[in-house]
């Protein structure tokens, strides 16, 4: 029998052991107003999850997200393929592309159904169900930022030409920026990094690769004002992008979610 009080662990193991989170002391009235902004934090991307199922997007976009003009200039949308940068190309892609896409199949169940199109069946025979877990929130130590880490476990379902339905897994790490407006937490920054996508009964051994052609979520994401690769499944996580949020001061662009923060522009024009 190993006698584990005096065998240590494979060195390799000592290297993967993460440190122990920095937590800076603070005094009982910092302490209640950390708490009460991370539970804010939570609320405001659970609320965000609900009125994107709802398909409430423009809801989502005029109450959650940041306003402020030299915010709303600098806000920014990102997944694998690009950004969306400044809140005017979020609404493009983010709302006026998805209310169009919604039309057309609002058409074609109509059409299939043999009933005249109208507006209070948008969505029919469509699902979009994308709740977050695991939530990591870090306040900044100025108050007037937040950053927050989640795992999206969810799928989407659409309408088909021919009137049926097709299903369509996702997982991902979404991680998001949120600054203070008017003395409330709002959206900044959203980074969606997909790890794996596939439509319902796909086996899990086939080849992890997607051409973009062929993804889904890349076709579906568009042209993005700045196109990159944001981040690549292929290897996983290897990339580390977008990174965990730890304990900081106060937000800035180099340390943000925003295309300014990724390695790849980290310090550019």
């Amino acid at each position: 029998m190993i006698d584990w009080t005096k065998t240590r662990y494979p060195q390799w193991f000592e290297h993967n052991i993460p440190e122990k989170p920095k937590f800076p002391r603070r005094n009982t009235e910092d302490m209640i107003r950390w708490c009460t902004d991370v539970e804010e934090v939570r609320d405001l991307m659970s609320l965000r999850a609900y009125y994107q199922a709802m398909d409430l997007r423009q809801k989502e976009l005029d109450e959650l997200w940041v306003s402020e003009p030299l915010h709303a200039a600098k806000a920014s949308f990102g997944a694998n393929w690009g950004y969306y940068y400044g809140k005017s190309e979020i609404q493009r892609w983010y709302v006026d592309s998805f209310a169009e896409k919604r039309r057309a199949q609002l058409k074609t169940w109509c059409e299939t159904q043999g009933i005249p199109e109208d507006d209070a069946m948008l969505g029919a025979g469509c699902m979009v169900m994308l709740p977050m877990s695991t939530s990591l929130v870090h306040i900044a130590a100025d108050g007037q930022s937040a950053k927050g880490c989640w795992y999206v476990i969810g799928q989407q379902t659409d309408l088909k030409e021919d009137g049926t339905a097709a299903g369509h897994w996702e997982y991902g790490k979404l991680c998001a920026d949120f600054i203070k407006e008017d003395g409330k937490f709002k959206i900044y920054h959203i980074v969606y990094a997909n790890d794996q996508n596939y439509p319902a009964g796909t086996q899990y051994d086939v080849p992890t690769y997607l051409d973009p052609r062929d993804d889904k979520l890349a076709v579906e994401f568009g042209t993005p004002t700045i196109p990159m690769n944001v981040h690549d499944s292929t290897y996983n996580w290897a990339d580390n992008y977008p990174p965990m949020p730890e304990a900081y001061d106060t937000l800035t662009p180099e340390n943000s979610y925003g295309p300014e923060g990724h390695p790849m522009l980290k310090g550019r024009q």
